[in-house]
């Protein structure tokens, strides 16, 4: 009785004594389902396309299956890097843009260009960069600030018109479209061909748009358009340039999605699904793809 007792004190100390392990928050996981996009997925979630694309270190956004498993950031965790803090340096790495850079310490491009008095957005390898202490911006709020995409317009000042009025109607209703547009796309001039447009990249990360923007296009397809170009962007400064297909089948998935959230009409949004299916169905050959001709 005797030995009995003394273990059971001192099973009772040892409970009362040993650390407590804290639960750990781990990310969430999602299966992907049928007609299921990462666009869909992270608003489902309440994050970014591009936390998504990181966490599952993702080199083709568009090839998620039905059924795989994603890990869904914990959108509440902190950033990686401080968000308010004094000039620290920075060594720039192989790959490196200046986006890519300045989304790492949570501050602007425009921010890191002043700091380091770049007069371009070329980077090499080595070169040291002043990252400048970041002040977060209302999302909400948007303005015409000088340098913003507005002043990144060039040709005939009809065409300057009709593409201001898709950046309008983008500012009124979808914020973060408007953003993606103004943050990836660098310059845009009127489209040397007369049914479509293209992004080009340019060294640091950005875009040239040539946009189309007929006289009888609406500013709400202008704007359809430009985010179409601006996704293009991203996935140059993200990803790198991608096959024919690959480029194709997410700019316009992304492009359906931006239409689907904005109610765009069906007729419009049967289109441009025709023509994902399209790019879809398409070679993964890596082979320049022409336009489907409907």
């Amino acid at each position: 009785m005797i030995t009995l007792r003394r273990l059971s004190i001192l099973i009772l100390v040892l409970s009362l004594t040993l650390p407590i392990a804290a639960p750990v928050l781990a990310d969430t996981s999602y299966t992907v389902q049928p007609g299921d996009t990462l666009t869909k997925i992270a608003t489902r979630f309440n994050v970014t396309t591009e936390a998504l694309i990181q966490a599952n270190n993702l080199k083709n956004a568009n090839a998620i299956q039905i059924g795989q498993t994603l890990v869904i950031p914990d959108g509440s965790a902190p950033a990686a890097q401080p968000a308010s803090t004094g000039p620290q340096t920075y060594i720039v790495q192989n790959g490196d843009s200046l986006f890519r850079i300045a989304s790492k310490f949570n501050v602007t491009v425009d921010a890191l260009i002043a700091a380091n008095n770049l007069t371009s957005n070329t980077l090499r390898p080595g070169q040291t960069l002043i990252i400048p202490g970041s002040t977060p911006a209302p999302v909400a709020t948007i303005t015409n600030a000088v340098g913003s995409v507005y002043d990144r317009i060039s040709g005939p000042q009809s065409f300057v018109n009709r593409v201001k009025a898709g950046l309008d109607w983008l500012q009124a209703h979808d914020a973060d479209a408007y953003n993606r547009v103004d943050t990836y796309v660098t310059t845009i001039t009127p489209s040397p061909y007369s049914d479509r447009a293209q992004a080009a990249p340019l060294p640091g990360g950005g875009c040239l748009v040539r946009a189309l923007a007929r006289r009888n296009m609406s500013a709400q397809m202008v704007a359809a358009l430009l985010y179409h170009e601006a996704s293009h962007c991203y996935q140059f400064a993200a990803v790198g340039v991608l096959t024919s297909k690959e480029a194709e089948v997410y700019a316009y998935s992304e492009q359906i999605a931006f239409m689907e959230r904005n109610n765009f009409p069906k007729d419009t949004l049967d289109f441009y699904r025709k023509v994902l299916d399209y790019y879809a169905s398409q070679p993964d050959d890596g082979k320049y793809i022409p336009p489907p001709d409907f």
